[in-house]
């Protein structure tokens, strides 16, 4: 059974800080090869967090994964410029 409280609040933080998120600043350059970097750390997170004890539907955690997700629909949707 898969718990959708988690997921979809995981979701709604990611797409808050997925906007709040500035590309095309001076110091900071986001590529193509950080952007994958990230995502499989955070996969790599989410399956060494775990889900809670009484979740079993999946060996990831499920709102840390929905909420990396977010963050880059967020990013790729609403992200500012400067």
């Amino acid at each position: 059974m898969i718990s959708l409280g988690p997921i979809i609040f995981g979701l709604m933080f990611g797409v808050i800080i997925g906007s709040q998120i500035k590309l095309n600043v001076n110091d900071t350059h986001f590529t193509i090869g950080s952007f994958i970097l990230i995502l499989i750390a955070g996969i790599v997170i989410a399956w060494q967090a775990g889900n809670f004890p009484f979740y079993i539907d999946l060996p990831l955690s499920t709102a840390f994964l929905s909420a990396l997700i977010g963050i880059f629909v967020g990013k790729l949707i609403f992200a500012r410029s400067k």
